[in-house]
């Protein structure tokens, strides 16, 4: 397994991980499968502004895929990321998450944010056991948060401190770093 920042010929591979976790599972509350279309832009966007990694394999076939991207648009939040891992159903098990996420909070880290919050509907064991193994610490459940297939969900939050939070703090950096 190789992992290297997003291409935008990755949309495609990335998509069919994530068309099924929304057709078929509570994982994001998303309910609608997006075009490739409107993914693609959507991911440029991300890319475009926070590091995004994917992992392949020697074939190059896509496992997985994590980014940052905006926790919530007011100004002070900025300091605050939300991540996201999804791995191929088949590279489950693997380590494909965790190299995932040894490799995108090190590079949050340096843009200088200073949290890391995952964002997990329940139940979703596996998920809390990869955060908790890459370091997240629980911090808050959410109940009855949202609904998908006729059914609340609660969701757990889990944060991850990648630089100290100081008075004063320079603003992450969000563009590509040189």
């Amino acid at each position: 397994m190789t992992l290297r920042p997003y291409r935008p010929s990755d949309a495609e591979s990335i998509l069919a991980i994530y068309g099924p976790v929304v057709a078929q599972s509570s994982a994001t509350f998303e309910t609608e499968v997006p075009s490739l279309h409107d993914f693609s832009e959507r991911l440029a966007h991300i890319a475009g502004r926070f590091p995004f990694w994917v992992a392949v394999d020697p074939d190059g076939s896509v496992l997985g895929y994590a980014y940052g991207t905006t926790h919530r648009e007011r100004i002070a939040y900025q300091w605050a990321v939300e991540t996201s891992v999804y791995v191929a159903p088949e590279a489950h098990r693997q380590g494909v998450g965790r190299a995932l996420y040894a490799a995108l909070l090190p590079s949050l880290a340096e843009r200088g944010f200073v949290w890391a919050y995952g964002v997990i509907t329940l139940p979703n064991d596996s998920s809390v056991a990869l955060h908790s193994a890459c370091g997240y610490q629980s911090f808050a459940t959410y109940l009855a948060a949202g609904q998908k297939f006729g059914q609340w969900c609660d969701v757990h939050w889990m944060r991850y401190a990648l630089n100290e939070a100081r008075p004063g703090m320079a603003e992450p950096r969000f563009q590509e770093l040189q």
